[in-house]
């Protein structure tokens, strides 16, 4: 009885390490988004937000999961945060965002400093949030129609 006991034990633990490593490649794990941030923040979209292309190459494409409807992606000089759901608030706090339109069903763009430039987006299936590094000798505000025009690439790609 005792051998039979962990033998079921054994296969019960294969069995669950099987599936758990098929849940990523087989398609979203319950509670997991549909559509993945990394998959949609791909590196043609990246290149003209980074002053050195050779990190592409040497840094892949993190991305991790952001509660149960949420992935992100750090790409280079670009971050992005993707959620399933239109989000309840479409107001800020902060005085520094601005209302901007010509990005989704619009949103709110801020500068950092002008160490990064931030953009928060909603559409009517997803909510996201980009977050773009200032390359040397510009601002936010110069690079601001590059970061609207990131986020309608980033758009069209979303189911």
């Amino acid at each position: 009885m005792r051998h039979v006991v962990t033998l079921f034990v054994a296969i019960s633990c294969i069995t669950s390490l099987a599936a758990a490593s098929q849940t990523p490649s087989g398609g979203a794990a319950a509670g997991q988004p549909a559509v993945r941030a990394c998959a949609v923040l791909t590196r043609d979209l990246v290149v003209p937000f980074t002053e050195n292309k050779k990190i592409l190459d040497l840094i892949p494409p993190q991305e991790e999961a952001l509660g149960t409807s949420g992935t992100a992606c750090e790409h280079g000089a670009v971050r992005l945060q993707l959620f399933l759901g239109r989000g309840g608030k479409r107001t800020v706090s902060a005085k520094d965002f601005q209302p901007i339109s010509g990005a989704g069903e619009g949103g709110y763009f801020r500068s950092n400093r002008d160490r990064y430039a931030e953009l928060m987006v909603w559409t009517g299936k997803h909510s996201l949030d980009l977050q773009v590094s200032v390359p040397s000798g510009r601002t936010a505000e110069v690079i601001k129609p590059d970061v609207i025009a990131l986020a309608n690439a980033i758009i069209a790609k979303l189911p």
